[in-house]
């Protein structure tokens, strides 16, 4: 939202086209608004396409808590099949048979991977790897050693498939940051004994937001050209919806603004707080203040101030 003299500062969703990188959309965006302060909050494969979630103005600061929310994707898997770069783009690698690879072996292989997992990155990613981006290397030529990380996989539910003109099979995701789809497909192609590449991937949600709540690019342009692109900024403090609220005192807004721990309550006062739960804070006339952070110290809930936004009007 723009406050008079002010920049503009909220949380904006777009899709991104294949084709693009995440980048090309930031910098697409800036000189739309002819603004400097525009960042993402999790990039895409050049080649995948869906939805993007951009931090403007003083939103930026929030980018580090967004990127960390769970995400949902759609990817189709080309079955028998393997890439060198485990997508479309890549060398083939192998080809095996997919005889007696059916839809319901399928379904039970994917709840093998439901839950805590273990991903080698691909090494079209940008994992550091001394002090260079994965990706740089794989642009020489070069392969590394990879450790594994550790990634959660919530739901994985098969929503088609085909066994024409190769078995493919169209599969939606709901995972933790840090989920390489392209090597999820990969592993899965793996487990049913056949290999599988990632022919395409559409990021359809981030944290509560979902695509049907974004603009294309070409809807952005129009609605700038229109002067009604700014109807379509969400808040600050939309930004992360899911945390509860706490509206603070005169004197604890002072003690939040100046950077000190506050103390908001008894644990009897506020039974539905957690240790170390992030929270939204509040002014008494309800004005966005930013985040903190709150812990327990005897029977008192202590609040730490951690990005804190000083209300402009």
């Amino acid at each position: 939202m723009r406050t008079e003299g002010k920049e503009m500062e909220g949380i904006f969703l777009l899709l991104k086209p294949s084709g693009m990188t995440a980048h090309d959309v930031v910098e697409f965006v800036r000189k739309k608004l002819k603004m400097k302060r525009v960042g993402h909050t999790g990039t895409l494969d050049p080649l995948a396409s869906g939805l993007m979630v951009l931090c403007l103005g003083r939103a930026t600061r929030l980018a580090e808590f967004i990127s960390e929310l769970d995400k949902v994707y759609r990817f189709e898997m080309v079955l028998g099949i393997k890439t060198k770069t485990q997508d479309a783009e890549g060398e083939i690698l192998e080809v095996r048979s997919t005889e007696g690879i059916t839809a319901e072996r399928l379904e039970k292989v994917l709840k093998n991977f439901i839950g805590e997992i273990e991903q080698v990155p691909p090494m079209l990613s940008a994992v550091h790897y001394q002090g260079k981006r994965l990706y740089e290397l794989a642009r020489k030529g070069l392969e590394v050693e990879r450790p594994p990380r550790k990634v959660k996989i919530h739901r994985l539910t098969l929503l088609e498939w085909w066994e024409k003109p190769v078995k493919r099979a169209l599969i939606e995701v709901h995972c933790s940051r840090g989920t390489y789809i392209r090597t999820l497909a990969s592993d899965i192609g793996e487990a049913l004994g056949c290999g599988a590449y990632q022919h395409f991937l559409v990021r359809t949600q981030v944290g509560p937001f979902k695509s049907e709540q974004a603009l294309t690019l070409e809807e952005f342009g129009e609605a700038v050209l229109q002067g009604q692109w700014e109807r379509y900024i969400l808040s600050l403090d939309q930004g992360l919806p899911m945390l509860p609220t706490l509206v603070l005192t005169k004197l604890d807004v002072q003690r939040i603004l100046n950077g000190m721990a506050s103390v908001i309550g008894t644990i009897w006062g506020y039974p539905n707080l957690r240790e170390d739960e992030m929270v939204r804070l509040y002014d008494q006339d309800q004005r966005f203040l930013g985040l903190g952070v709150v812990r327990r110290q005897g029977n008192l809930w202590i609040c730490q101030p951690r990005k804190i936004f000083p209300p402009t009007s």
